[in-house]
């Protein structure tokens, strides 16, 4: 048993010098792989470059859009936005201003001017070239935006596992082998506030304090064998972690969408995917409510009704009837009962509302009605058989009339060959027929269908009912084909029936809701 261990031991230690000469050899040439692998990396990285895409590339557009919406306008000075905790080196400066570059790139809603260390040489050379025209009085921007990274808790929640296995005889031979496996939280903290830039003071309730946690993780393995005097060793580890970089740059944006919600009243919420009835967001709707005064809330409302078109836009000052004209239109729109007062049901619906839903029925409200008149004429006694219609459109509009026959034909007798032009102008009668064909009265009855619409449908209603005029149709079984037709091509339309049936005296026609 004795020969035979050592037998085993000395097959190792071969093992081991083999190993141990190979190393050698490859650790005596580390030159060759470094130029190889740079002449490949030189062309390109190991890893395409790519675009910074974060969790608020949406929220930043959407932010854009509410505040072109609301009519929001603003001017904003950033300051150094600094790292306090000394632990995370990011420029969290450029990061806020790219946001805000990206938040305003539609509404240019917000003027954003960068002054900090870092403009040292263009306000030098501003200087120099004795231009001083960013330093006017009227450019002061309004608001200022201070703070800074003011947290960075490291290992906050931490947890290892480790484990070995030790081989040997004496302390000369062994053989040892471990694994480690750990996982840590660290915590990251972004305030910001903004303050009035004439006086310095804060402007209470427009400030964001968020933070993020970075999840950190790692593995490793090592081992380890010693045979007398010759030894080998071997150690891999494999760590992940959540970038602090990503971590900051999320918070920032977020923190910019949140502080400029705050500082121009747009419902900034909407864009972070959170329903108002939050009780956070509920609670801010009401502190807006009560922190405004009179004065204030009367330019808040003539700046949105101004921008969605309520209010003239003439840079004049508001007429107070033509407001409280504008005012009780937006509570009606918004379902609120009209009281004259800027209440918090008020605010509440205001902010709740879509607004492009809002401006789509004022839209709607404002344009005139679009009806059509359609009415038979007195039957002339020198021509009982034939009968005559009259048309009216209450508004510009584009006109198709079509005849159902006492057979179930039916063909369009307007526009047609004599009066090639469909559209007429409001209030203009058109009597049918018109042109070298007659429209004959039957016992059994038969159907005029006219419809109106805003622009015309002259080339699309080729296409859905081929056919020339005065011809019958081949598509349509009956009326409810052309109802079918107008509703795909022209939603918003017009429809005048008149069912008319009987010769000369006996002739009559009514109004028909087919």
């Amino acid at each position: 048993m004795k020969h035979q261990a050592l037998r085993v031991t000395a097959g190792v230690c071969l093992l081991v010098f083999i190993a141990g000469l190979a190393g050698c050899q490859t650790l005596s040439d580390t030159r060759t792989p470094v130029v190889k692998e740079y002449g490949q990396r030189r062309q390109s990285t190991m890893l395409p470059v790519q675009r910074v895409v974060t969790d608020f590339d949406k929220p930043l557009r959407c932010m854009d859009e509410l505040l072109e919406t609301y009519g929001a306008r603003a001017s904003l000075l950033v300051e150094d936005l600094n790292d306090k905790t000394a632990k995370v080196s990011v420029g969290t400066t450029q990061m806020f201003l790219s946001a805000m570059s990206q938040m305003t790139r539609r509404s240019q809603a917000i003027r954003t001017m960068a002054y900090g260390d870092d403009v040292k040489n263009l306000s030098s050379y501003m200087l120099q070239s004795n231009s001083l025209s960013a330093f006017q009085a009227d450019l002061i921007p309004t608001y200022t935006v201070r703070g800074s990274i003011t947290q960075f808790d490291d290992n906050l929640a931490k947890k290892t596992a480790d484990a070995g296995l030790t081989l040997g005889i004496a302390s000369k031979n062994f053989l040892g082998v471990g694994a480690s496996r750990s996982t840590s939280i660290n915590m990251l903290a972004l305030d910001l506030t903004v303050v009035r830039s004439a006086d310095f003071t804060i402007v209470p309730g427009v400030n964001s304090r968020n933070s993020a946690a970075i999840l950190q993780e790692g593995d490793g393995i090592d081992g380890e064998a010693a045979f007398s005097k010759l030894g080998i060793n071997y150690m891999t580890s494999f760590s992940k972690s959540d970038g602090k970089a990503v971590a900051v740059r999320n918070l920032v944006e977020l923190s910019a969408i949140e502080l400029i919600g705050k500082l121009t009243k747009v419902p900034y919420w909407k864009c972070l995917g959170v329903d108002q009835s939050n009780p956070d967001i509920a609670a801010e709707i009401e502190d807006w409510q009560d922190g405004m005064g009179g004065a204030e809330k009367l330019a808040f409302y003539i700046r949105h009704l101004t921008a969605i078109g309520l209010l003239p836009d003439d840079g004049k000052p508001t007429d107070p009837n033509v407001f409280k004209t504008a005012l009780r239109r937006y509570f009606d729109v918004l379902g609120v009962p009209y009281t004259g007062e800027f209440s918090l049901a008020l605010m509440r619906a205001h902010f709740a509302a879509d607004q492009n839903q809002v401006m789509a029925k004022l839209e709607q409200q404002g344009k005139p009605n679009l009806k059509i008149a359609l009415q038979a004429l007195p039957v002339d006694p020198a021509r009982p058989n034939s009968v005559r219609f009259r048309l009216t459109p209450s508004i510009d509009a584009s006109v198709y009339c079509f005849l159902r026959d006492e057979t179930g034909a039916t063909a369009r007798v307007f526009p047609n060959r004599w009066q090639a032009q469909s559209r007429v102008a409001a209030g203009h009668a058109v009597d049918l027929p018109g042109g070298r064909f007659q429209i004959t009265a039957a016992a059994a009855a038969q159907y005029l269908q006219c419809f109106a619409t805003r622009s015309s449908v002259d080339s699309t209603l080729g296409v859905a009912l081929p056919g020339g005029d005065l011809k019958p149709l081949a598509k349509v079984g009956d009326l409810g084909v052309l109802r079918n037709v107008f509703s795909s091509l022209a939603p918003e339309h017009a429809v005048a029936t008149i069912e008319f049936t009987g010769v000369g005296a006996a002739f009559s026609a009514k109004p028909s809701g087919g």
